[in-house]
């Protein structure tokens, strides 16, 4: 019996229990500050699902499709009844059902309530495989043990107080492929032709995901260098930019016709909006706490202690890929995105993944120092 409590089976075990902990907190933490945007005009749920959400919400369908996938794999009466099933009134006040207390959640609406239910857990089971991966990266950046499995945990917990001006379901597949993206370039050569098929393939369901993925295959470069020399790592990032290219051309192509716009002009709002020192200091309610906002002062304190602190054990390659994701996001954020929308910054958060790991393998290794009296080390 103490074999089996000391294996490292059971290691991973408790390992996945606290990962599905923190996926399901960060989950709660979304979900009611956000829901799955029930109701709203441009961009429900029942709106993304149907194919008949405004642009550019509209071409983020990788997951709608597989819920729409999933119900059509079902038989009809299958479908019908778990419909009836999910869309039960009295499931606004029961604590297994999604509508939480909430009567207008689409949650309730007999034609979309499965695929409303399959979105949400798939976006969980996406949050969940994230950390793991998430992990594996934080060790591969040089972190021990201890700081790649916490790392992971903080930044998803961080993860609500980002989603500040809005919040939607794939914020949390695109970390999922943005931290793969990130581990398979990093191990990727010319002796693991598997990884770079695997790291194209991401590349086409990443950008179905969300567009904004076309731009950080850029920042990819880097960590390819690693293995692969300046001609065949600017080749690579040329397929995986030629594979978004297409997805995303499709996705134009097939929503051409609906309303809405493919970027909006953002640069006039927010430099209005940075220069208001009000802003910094805001705060919203988040796991159902009023505390400061994802954009504000608290946060950039904390960025940028992690930063110095994780900044000089970060390898050649991840510095480069954090200045190359820098140099790309930033002016995309200042651009073209809503003033204040943390989650905007998504590009960076392998970046900071890995500096928060190493800040904290720092930060939790033993601490020592000598006593000018004695020459003895204290611990």
């Amino acid at each position: 019996m103490k074999r089996f409590f000391r294996s490292a089976g059971y290691r991973w075990f408790l390992l996945a229990c606290a990962y599905v902990v923190v996926a399901a907190a960060v989950m709660n933490g979304f979900y009611t500050k956000w829901r799955l945007n029930d109701g709203r005009p441009a961009l429900g749920l029942s709106l993304m699902v149907e194919g008949t959400a405004h642009r550019p919400y509209v071409y983020r369908q990788f997951v709608p499709a597989l819920a729409n996938g999933i119900q059509a794999l079902l038989p009809q009466a299958t479908v019908a009844r778990l419909s009836e099933r999910l869309s039960e009134p009295r499931r606004v006040d029961s604590r297994s059902g999604l509508a939480m207390r909430y009567p207008g959640s689409e949650a309730l609406v007999p034609a979309v309530t499965l695929r409303y239910h399959l979105v949400y857990y798939l976006t969980f089971l996406a949050l969940l495989a994230a950390l793991f991966v998430m992990r594996r990266l934080c060790l591969k950046a040089g972190a021990d043990a201890a700081a790649s499995t916490a790392a992971p945990a903080i930044l998803a917990l961080m993860l609500p107080f980002f989603l500040t001006e809005g919040g939607y379901f794939y914020d949390f597949v695109e970390l999922m492929f943005m931290m793969s993206a990130a581990l398979l370039a990093l191990g990727a050569s010319r002796q693991t032709p598997v990884r770079l098929l695997l790291l194209v393939s991401l590349a086409g369901l990443a950008t179905w995901n969300k567009e904004a993925f076309f731009f950080f295959t850029a920042a990819l470069y880097p960590l390819l260098r690693r293995n692969f020399s300046r001609v065949q790592a600017a080749g690579l990032v040329a397929v995986l930019l030629f594979v978004c290219g297409s997805v995303y051309l499709a996705l134009r192509m097939r929503y051409a016709l609906n309303p809405g716009s493919t970027v909006d002009y953002q640069l006039w709002d927010n430099l209005r909006y940075y220069l208001d020192p009000g802003n910094w200091l805001r705060t919203e309610s988040t796991y159902g706490v009023l505390l400061p906002r994802g954009f504000g002062i608290v946060s950039v304190l904390a960025v940028v202690g992690i930063a110095i602190n994780g900044w000089p054990r970060l390898p050649q390659a991840l510095r480069r890929h954090a200045q190359l994701a820098l140099a790309i996001n930033v002016p995309l954020f200042v651009l073209f995105c809503s003033p204040g929308e943390m989650r905007n910054l998504s590009m960076l958060y392998p970046s900071l993944l890995c500096l928060l790991a190493l800040a904290l393998a720092k930060w939790l290794a033993p601490q020592t120092e000598v006593r000018p009296d004695s020459g003895l080390e204290v611990r």
